[in-house]
């Protein structure tokens, strides 16, 4: 094959070559668009970055895995009911739509040790969901808006 690389039978290998090369770039970019479009590009870095054994085992190649936060539960549905029914009232804090689904957001994520508490609460409508998650809305704007609706219902 390398001393006639264009030889008929060497053309064959070269071609199944190229076309398993490119499946796995394919592959690659169709995960990382899909992992992206799921939870957003830090997953999607991360997931370019993790390595699976053969037992199935999944392990993270990257070095700062092992200072990584330590993932916050879930919220307690009673706490989601109570800022859903009582602080926002049937609205989305952040464009005021009254909806019926509206969706508890973690201002500083359950990823990064976020806490399942009022302060770091907000509840919002799947499309404003959806934008928080993608970074449309900074951190301290979200912030700001629960200041006021805690504020309004102190009153």
């Amino acid at each position: 094959m390398f001393e006639r690389p264009f030889d008929i039978g060497a053309t064959y290998i070269w071609v199944i070559i190229l076309v398993l090369s490119v499946a796995g770039i394919l592959y690659v970019v169709w995960g990382f668009n899909a992992a992206k479009k799921e939870s957003g590009l830090n997953t999607a870095v991360s997931w370019l970055f993790t390595e699976i054994k053969l037992d199935g085992e999944i392990q993270s190649s990257s070095a700062d895995s092992a200072t990584t936060t330590e993932k916050t539960p879930p919220t307690p549905e009673r706490l989601k009911n109570d800022l859903r029914l009582d602080r926002a009232d049937g609205q989305c804090e952040y464009c005021d739509e009254e909806i019926d689904l509206l969706e508890v957001h973690h201002i500083q994520p359950r990823s990064e040790g976020g806490p399942n508490t009022r302060k770091n609460l907000i509840v919002l409508c799947p499309n404003c969901h959806r934008k928080a998650d993608r970074g449309v809305y900074s951190r301290s704007e979200l912030k700001h808006k629960v200041k006021q609706q805690e504020a309004l219902q102190e009153v």
